[in-house]
């Protein structure tokens, strides 16, 4: 059976011709399929499948080191075995043009052997394939990390986009994402995985160009290019709600080049007044934040309107809420509470007593509003100290 493979020079013609569809960019096509690599490298691996059929022992590492150079070269994983099994079913069609009745048993082993010979290369190959991506995966990670960090920390951003090729978008929205755990039964860092793959996603299907980003299971922040002319936060709302629902949280604002360093930690404030205040489940612009962003400047003001519904029962402040959510409709808030209205009018009545805040006229609105604001953010504040 050797040398029915060796002792045919055309068969490696043969195995080119059928191997060069599989990837016309790295193979060739015409005069150009026969290149002197390309011969050596099925000539190569001829003489490694016909010392499979034999028994012999074969050093695969040239011809490994020359599926790497391809892996390089950017090649991929799928067209390189594909060349792979093309040139064997080239060899298995010049077996059985060879093989006479009489060499059936023979011929039946030919295949074992060369299923046992495909089995070994595939799996060689894909070892070599994995540890090719992962250095070219780390080192376009390294790269987009490098970017990350001068834009956010206010570094040399257009140098590092040089150095590694990429361009910098003009305008960039920054997202900060918390995700509360889903209830998933697999292990740890499986959820771990999947959330964060499906957080990239989530973020990637929106943007206008390379996400530059910093993710993990709990959360995150990314710099997502904005389109022009696009709902870029309309989309990632809907993304994350579609993929998360509730158990997502996020602050979003929108920054030049220039400006990211001092935007972020405005978002990532926004995010924990949205925790705060709000509640989970939606993605806050500074434009629906605005009174509480404000109102949650540190300071002996923040602490003094703390201080002033200190002493106000829980169920006294929730009809605060419902009454100043409902836009200052005792009907409504009152329905809201499953309560009667005049409920509603005797806790106001008492609301007024303990803090001399009347939540029926709009200064006493404003006042009542930016004191839950400075309370919640004042409450969150000690429970981090604390917990």
């Amino acid at each position: 059976m050797r040398d029915i493979l060796l002792g045919n020079r055309q068969i490696v013609d043969r195995i080119i011709a059928a191997i060069a569809p599989t990837n016309p960019e790295q193979h060739g096509t015409g005069d150009a399929s026969q290149a002197a690599d390309i011969r050596w490298a099925v000539e190569h691996s001829l003489h490694a499948a016909a010392d499979s059929l034999t028994g012999r022992p074969h050093d695969d590492e040239l011809l490994r080191a020359s599926a790497v150079r391809r892996f390089e070269e950017g090649s991929s994983f799928s067209s390189v075995i594909a060349a792979y099994h093309r040139g064997v079913a080239v060899i298995w069609d010049q077996l059985r043009a060879c093989a006479e009745e009489a060499d059936a048993s023979t011929l039946a082993e030919c295949a074992r052997l060369l299923f046992v010979h495909l089995e070994r290369i595939t799996s060689a190959l894909a070892a070599d394939f994995e540890r090719t991506w992962t250095v070219s995966r780390l080192g376009e990670r390294d790269a987009r990390f490098a970017i990350f960090t001068a834009l956010t920390q206010g570094g040399d951003a257009e140098g590092e986009a040089h150095r590694s090729g990429r361009t910098l978008a003009s305008r960039y929205g920054i997202v900060v994402v918390r995700l509360r755990r889903s209830e998933d039964s697999s292990p740890g860092d499986v959820v771990a995985r999947r959330e964060t793959q499906r957080l990239r996603s989530a973020i990637d299907s929106v943007a206008g160009g390379e996400v530059l980003a910093v993710l993990g299971a709990a959360g995150g922040t990314a710099l997502v290019p904005l389109r022009d002319g696009g709902d870029t936060i309309g989309d990632l709302r809907r993304a994350l709600h579609t993929g998360f629902g509730r158990n997502c949280t996020g602050a979003w604002i929108e920054a030049g080049v220039s400006e990211i360093a001092d935007a972020l930690p405005v978002a990532e404030e926004l995010l924990e007044i949205a925790l705060a205040i709000r509640g989970e489940g939606a993605v806050y612009a500074l434009d629906d934040l605005l009174l509480e962003y404000q109102s949650a400047r540190p300071g002996p003001g923040r602490t003094l309107l703390a201080r002033r519904i200190d002493g106000v029962s829980d169920e006294l402040l929730q009809t605060v809420d419902a009454y100043l959510a409902s836009g200052g409709d005792r009907r409504a808030a009152a329905a809201s509470l499953h309560v009667h209205p005049n409920t509603v009018d005797y806790r106001l009545g008492r609301v007024l007593t303990l803090t001399g805040m009347e939540a029926t006229t709009p200064e006493g609105a404003a006042q009542l509003r930016a004191a839950r604001v400075a309370n919640r953010l004042e409450r969150a504040a000690h429970e981090r100290l604390i917990g």
